[in-house]
């Protein structure tokens, strides 16, 4: 902000709060506000008078002030806990149908990743159960959430994580820890990156399955042919488009 001149003439010993009443009293403001003041362009911390003793200023010197108004921390809205430690975070594309429903994908080291809605509630879990491990890295692959985790594993979900429980495409390769993901903004590539220090590239399938397999899954029958039961299927294995290696240690971001 600026104050009108002349200049003023301010005691050394003025602080934040003291400057404040100064500002507020010029510019007639009601209710008071506090404010938060930049010399030579950094934040004044302590007395005015040891800030220009630390910048060799004369107390009978001219100076410039300038003060921005300070605004009340952000409130969480609210608090959603999950039962171990959180990894990483993804938000969806902001127009995509999922930012619009449950944007929020979180990875925890229970060995699921969660997806949540705009106000903190849990939409769905993926993966995880009894001997999961860790997910260490979470990203947004267009509207199908990517997971990966410290045994190596690398899933990604069907749109939305609508799918439940059983991931479309398991993007295989690594032989360590994935470390990190990172998707196009198209939505046609993936890159992933971990403890054998290398980095691989992948091209899932628009439609989430890879054209090599179509067949349904097998079927089982109760003994004394009873009803079918139709066996859990297992993701489509979708191997690395490129590999680049180079690095001597894990990759750790993208």
């Amino acid at each position: 902000g600026v104050l009108p001149d002349p200049p003023l003439a301010l005691p050394p010993r003025l602080s934040r709060y003291g400057l404040s009443e100064v500002v507020n009293h010029l510019l007639g403001a009601s209710p008071a506000r506090p404010f938060d003041f930049l010399l030579d362009g950094e934040l004044l911390r302590g007395s005015l008078g040891k800030a220009l003793a630390a910048r060799g200023i004369s107390g009978e010197s001219t100076i410039t002030l300038e003060y921005i108004e300070l605004l009340a921390p952000p409130q969480p809205r609210g608090e959603a806990l999950v039962p171990d430690w959180i990894s990483s975070l993804a938000l969806a594309a902001p127009g995509s149908s999922v930012a619009s429903s449950n944007p929020v994908l979180s990875g925890c080291y229970d060995g699921a990743a969660y997806l949540w809605d705009a106000s903190g509630v849990q939409a769905a879990a993926l993966g995880g159960g009894e001997g999961a491990a860790a997910v260490k890295a979470v990203a947004w692959l267009g509207e199908r959430p990517v997971v990966a985790s410290k045994d190596g594993a690398v899933r990604v979900w069907a749109a939305g994580g609508s799918a439940g429980g059983a991931a479309q495409l398991s993007c295989v390769g690594h032989h360590a820890a994935v470390a990190c993901l990172a998707a196009a903004p198209a939505a046609d590539s993936l890159a992933t990156g971990g403890w054998d220090r290398s980095i691989l590239l992948f091209r899932p399938p628009a439609d989430g399955v890879p054209a090599a397999s179509s067949e349904p899954p097998p079927s089982k029958r109760a003994r004394g042919g009873a009803s079918a039961v139709t066996a859990a299927v297992a993701p489509e294995e979708l191997a690395a488009a490129a590999q680049l290696c180079g690095h001597t240690d894990c990759v750790s971001a993208l």
